[in-house]
This record gives structure tokens, sequence and C-alpha cells, in this order.
């Protein structure tokens, strides 16, 4: 199947037959990008832990992991690398320094940590990206004309209260919330949470 953006629905299609690919299919393409992701995090952490990696050279890997996956995801959410501007780069940018910062404080505490706890806390910085889609997701969503967004839960996930609280708060407008990812619920970047977007006046809601 062949992805196309379609610019004035904003919204990908099928090359094939024209048909719009539903939200669900592009939320299981970010959790598949994650999942590969995360494997080769979690492979460069076996690595550093068994002494096959140097710490610098498992630092230089994650940084250059964590880029590439960031990239990934927020051009999947913007409409793909055509729909990219200077001020999504700057914000891919903003989002990547922040975690840069973290993984410094996790490198210089590499000899203190199991190979377990390793592997758990580099899953966290794969999650983190999920932040990226969000970002570009809502950016895209305005550009379309959403002015209210909602929280919605993950049917298969362990919700954390934070993330509960926020999805009976039921339509808001934009921006109310922070971005799945991004930290700022109890599950920390965990969370598999994500947002959909409405027009208030239509009562038309994007993508659905």
């Amino acid at each position: 199947m062949a992805w196309r953006w379609n610019p004035d629905a904003y919204r990908y299609y099928n090359e094939d037959n024209g048909q719009f690919i539903k939200f669900e299919v592009v939320m299981s393409f970010v959790d598949q990008s994650i999942l590969g992701s995360h494997n080769a995090m979690e492979t460069m952490g076996y690595m550093v832990s068994d002494g096959m990696l140097s710490p610098m050279d498992w630092h230089q890997g994650m940084r250059a992991e964590i880029k590439r996956e960031y990239i990934r995801q927020y051009i999947l959410g913007i409409g793909g690398l055509d729909q990219m501007t200077q001020a999504d780069w700057g914000s891919i940018g903003g989002m990547l320094k922040e975690q840069y910062g973290w993984l410094n404080g996790f490198t210089d505490q590499l000899g203190e940590l199991s190979e377990k706890q390793i592997i758990a806390r580099s899953a966290m910085y794969s999650n983190s990206a999920r932040e990226a889609f969000e970002r570009a997701h809502s950016r895209t969503a305005a550009k379309w004309g959403a002015d209210e967004e909602l929280w919605v839960l993950d049917p298969a996930a362990d919700n954390c209260p934070d993330c509960v609280e926020l999805s009976l708060m039921g339509w808001q407008p934009i921006d109310t919330f922070k971005f799945p990812g991004q930290g700022a619920t109890q599950c920390l970047t965990n969370c598999k949470c994500s947002k959909i977007y409405r027009n208030s006046v239509t009562g038309e809601e994007w993508e659905q």
C-alpha cells in the first residue's frame, strides 16, 4: 500500500484506491516505529552492560537512535517530509536538546545500574518520541481547522490515574492538554494515550 498526503484534507490516503487511511492505522505505525527503536536501544543496553560497547559508544548510539526516532515520529505526524518547515525542524531540535540532557545524566550513572535497569530506562527514551508525533499531529489538526481536543485512553494499557482524569475532562480547547509521551502524567514517557480533534462549530471530528 502506497501512502500519500492530501494537503486539502490534511490526511493520508491510499494511492491505490484513494481511500483515507484510518487514524488507528496511523497510530499502529507510531507504535511499530517506537517498538523498533526500543529493540535497538535494548540491544545497546545488553552490549554496554556486558562490556561489548563502551559507555561513550553507547552514548553516541543512543543519541543517534533518539534523533532518528523523534524525526520519524514528527514527520509522520506532520504529513510527510514535504510538509516540514524550519519551525518544525526547530521544534524537533528543542525536544532533542531536552532528551540529550537527560541522556547525559543517564550516561554518568551507567556504572551504578544493572543490565535490567539500563534496558528499562532506555525504553523511556524511545517511548518519549511519541511526544514528537503528538506535537506535530496537533499542529496539523489546527491547520485543518480543529479548535478542540479530547484525551483518549489506550484500552489495552494500564492507564495511570492522571490519564484517566484527563480523559474524563471531555472536549477541551486545543492545547489544553500536554502531549502523550511528554512525561507530564504519572506514567511519564510510558504513556500510550492519544489526542483526537474536532471543530467545535461544525462538530466534525478530524480523521474520524
